[in-house]
Formats: structure tokens, sequence, C-alpha cells
């Protein structure tokens, strides 16, 4: 029945997530214990038999510089898996929020700026395709009653998916209107995905077969990104074709009100002064 079917999917969430999380943390652990290793006895002198833990493939001591560097790498590996777990439980307090009925905040908001903006951003996003910026003049003009910062969210989450997914080629924004509606674009030329692995996208952890163990990711990106759609009215079309690339439309309702009357503060009138002689 429906409630089994939820308690399941919830048993596999929790299962998925506290996965996803051990991995990060145990390659931070073993970086921690390996560098109390190699500076545990850097005060010792070289060459002692109690310096074998922290010796090289030769069996020598490590030299301070050696030790510094490793340490650097080390570092840098924490910090990638510190940002890497930083990322994963931000998008579990989201689908967190999803799960509990949260409620944003809406307001009228400028769609081309906003569109502007994500593609400024996009640009320093780490990346080996090229990025290119389409037009966006059906945007001229155009609001909609959203959250600014979910909006820039959503379109953020289908352009790394594009980068992630491009080994090469490019990724594009651009922008289409049909009636009373406006199309965000995002498409790319990378590894695309067969028609049997769309209708599963938008699951929760769920990642194309074709990218499982090549592609990092947690595969809750477009889980999250379909959550805030549906927070906004909007419908989500995508178009993919396996080694061709993919494409995904954003279909956001346009808002006709007028915006809220503002006070008008009237200019003061200037008495006319006499002319005067020189």
């Amino acid at each position: 029945n429906g409630l089994e079917e939820t308690n399941i999917a919830q048993r596999r969430f929790v299962s998925d997530a506290s996965h996803e999380l051990r991995t990060p943390l145990t390659t931070i652990r073993g970086n921690v214990d390996f560098l109390e290793k190699i500076w545990a006895d850097s005060g010792r002198q070289s060459g002692g038999a109690e310096d074998a833990e922290s010796a090289g493939a030769s069996g020598r001591a490590l030299t301070i510089a050696e030790r510094e560097s490793m340490s650097k790498e080390a570092i840098h590996d924490i910090a990638d898996e510190a940002r890497r777990m930083s990322r994963l439980v931000n998008d579990l307090l989201s689908l967190a929020r999803a799960d509990a009925g949260y409620v944003m905040d809406m307001d009228r908001v400028e769609l081309k700026s906003l569109a502007e903006e994500a593609a400024r951003r996009a640009a320093f996003l780490p990346r080996t395709a090229e990025w290119k910026l389409g037009s966006l003049d059906a945007l001229d003009g155009v609001w909609v009653k959203g959250n600014r910062d979910y909006l820039l969210q959503l379109l953020f989450i289908f352009i790394e998916n594009g980068f992630k997914y491009t080994p090469s080629g490019e990724v594009r924004l651009e922008s289409v209107r049909a009636d009373d509606k406006v199309g965000l674009i995002v498409s790319d030329t990378g590894i695309g995905m067969s028609r049997e692995e769309v209708p599963h996208i938008f699951d929760r952890f769920y990642r194309v077969d074709v990218s499982r163990g090549q592609t990092p990711g947690t595969g809750l990106g477009l889980s999250i990104a379909k959550w805030i759609a549906d927070m906004h009215n909007a419908s989500l079309e995508v178009r993919t074709k396996l080694g061709e690339g993919s494409r995904f439309i954003v279909w956001l309702p346009i808002d006709f009100s007028e915006p809220p009357e503002c006070d008008i503060i009237e200019g003061t009138v200037r008495p006319e002064l006499p002319n005067r002689e020189t």
C-alpha cells in the first residue's frame, strides 16, 4: 500500500544519505590519521627505528620538506571532501524542507536580470566545456512570481549538471516564450541519456548508468530542481539523446499582475526669478 511504499522510500533515502556521507568522512579521517603519523616523530632525529612508520619506500625517514609536501596534499583532500559534505548536507536540508511542506517566500521577480546573473556566475564554475549565453530577448519585461534565490539555485543545478556531463563541447543558456509561459533553456552537447532513464532522473540519488563511478555527484540535484519547479508552478521539459547531449527547459508562468504602487515624491516647484541686469 501507499504507506508501506513511503516507509520503504524513506528507509532507502536514509540508507543512501548515510552511504554518501560515509565516503567523505572516511577520506577525512584517513587523511587526519596520516597527518598525525607523519608528524608524530618530526621532532626526533631521522634514521631511527621509530621513524620507520613515517619513512618512504626507501626505508629512510622523511625530511621536513617531504612531510610538508605530503601534508599539503592531505589538507587539499580534506578541504575537497569537506566541501563535498557541505554541499550534500545543504541538499539534504533542501529535501527535508520539501518533505516537511516548507513554503517559500514569494515575490515578483524580474527574470532577465536573474538569468543574466546566473550566466555571469556560471562563467566561474569549474568546467571543461565552453560556456555560451544565447538570446535572452524572450525575457524582456517578463516577471514571474517566485523566490529569487531558489530560482537561481534551480538554474545552477541544470548548468552545473551540463558542465558535469559535458567533458568537451558546450553548455548554453537561452530563453523562449510561448503564450503565457516563458522558458529558460539549459542545453549541452554532453553524454546525454537513453530514453529509458529519463523517467527516473528526478528520483533522489538516481544517477544514469553511464555516469556512475565516472562523474562525481550524489544524484540529489535534479530532485531538488523538481521540488523548486513544483513550488513555482513550473513544468520541466527534457530532451536528450545518448551520446549527443541534453536539453532542459523550465517553463514558468508569467506574472501579468501590476507591480504595487509606490509613493511618488512630487518635485519641488521652483519660483521663477526675475532676470538680473548685468
